[in-house]
């Protein structure tokens, strides 16, 4: 068995329920973006109820991008963002409590993108 690696998507092996869901066979399994601790992944991933899958990575085209930019990209995707958020809004306020927030720190980044999407994402499209 492949040791848990953090960097790569996992895969649920075996059926469970988690997270108020069913989570079915070869479905990706989104914990970063769940705010789940990898200490937890690594205990369903080393109790065979998640997989590394190489072949399902390809088809599904797992994650949002994030991990593979670094902190300059994130900050022209937050510039990009930002001014598609400015267009769309009717006020400076309304645009100062819509606007995707900006940090140097990478992870802090990619969570900031993440947790704005979540909540503003329909921001962001054209």
């Amino acid at each position: 068995m492949i040791p848990f690696q953090f960097d790569r998507p996992v895969f649920i092996k075996q059926e469970f329920n988690g997270g108020g869901r069913d989570w079915k066979r070869s479905e990706h399994y989104p914990w970063k973006e769940l705010s789940l601790s990898s200490d937890v992944v690594q205990t369903l991933y080393n109790n065979n109820f998640l997989h590394h899958n190489s072949d399902l990575e390809v088809k599904a085209k797992v994650g949002d991008g994030l991990e593979v930019l670094d902190v300059a990209s994130l900050g022209v995707l937050v510039d990009t963002i930002n001014a598609k958020v400015k267009a769309k809004t009717n006020s400076h306020a309304e645009f100062t409590r819509k606007k995707c927030k900006k940090s140097k720190i990478l992870e802090k980044q990619r969570g900031l993108l993440r947790s704005w999407r979540r909540n503003y994402g329909e921001l962001e499209n054209d």
